[in-house]
């Protein structure tokens, strides 16, 4: 973690406190990617799962955004600068790619390298190098306090032989994000864009699914509950 800081935090430095996350949330996350070359993925799966917890926690007593104004500068060493700012980082490496992923981290580095940076700066790099808009990407995860909350209702449709699987979210504020579901017959896995407060999805499946699982890769930062409707 600190290693991490002789590049993020010290080298390519925050233009303000409000920013904190681009030091910790970097060197919180690059820990993670150590852990995950030198120990192997379930190791990094470990941690990430551990830190989505810390965050969810967090968020239940807070209402802070990660990009906070406060003057009170002790309190940004918590969890969204340092967890949520590296599980922010996660989700635009599984939703862009290792390969842009990498391409934008080390085009964020070589710009701001002995100078300062904000949130937008980053989001215009990533924007650059991936050339897509992540306008909506960067403000709910960064600059908006909730999480996502589900509540997935899922019941098997025998004639048709398909899975009727039903999405809503229960914050106030709504996010769009990716979702992957994953039928345990034949680990078939669905990946969903989520957008609206609520949404149905016919997955098409060989034979009932005996369970079935959100996120099974962990790549979203939420929480949620699934019910089977018999």
């Amino acid at each position: 973690h600190e290693i991490a800081h002789q590049w993020f935090g010290n080298m390519a430095t925050e233009k303000s406190f409000a920013h904190l996350w681009l030091s910790e949330g970097f060197a919180t996350y690059m820990t993670i990617l150590y852990m995950e070359n030198k120990y192997g993925a379930d190791t990094a799966n470990s941690m990430i799962e551990e830190d989505r917890q810390e965050i969810i926690e967090f968020a239940k007593t807070s209402d802070r955004p990660v990009v906070d104004d406060t003057k009170d500068y002790m309190e940004l060493l918590n969890a969204n600068s340092y967890q949520k700012g590296g599980w922010v980082l996660h989700m635009l490496r599984k939703q862009l790619g290792d390969t842009i992923f990498w391409r934008s981290v080390r085009s964020y580095y070589a710009t701001y390298a002995g100078k300062n940076a904000d949130t937008k700066d980053l989001q215009h790099i990533f924007e650059k190098v991936s050339g897509k808009n992540l306008a909506t990407f960067f403000q709910q995860w960064l600059y908006t306090p909730a999480l996502p909350k589900l509540e997935v209702n899922w019941r098997y449709l025998p004639t048709e032989k398909k899975a009727s699987v039903t999405v809503k979210q229960l914050q106030k504020t709504l996010f769009s994000f990716p979702l992957d579901i994953q039928l345990n017959t034949g680990a078939v896995t669905k990946a969903i864009n989520i957008s609206k407060q609520e949404e149905t999805f016919v997955i098409p499946v060989k034979e009932k699914p005996a369970t079935l699982k959100l996120d099974p890769n962990t790549v979203l930062l939420f929480t949620g509950t699934v019910i089977e409707n018999k």
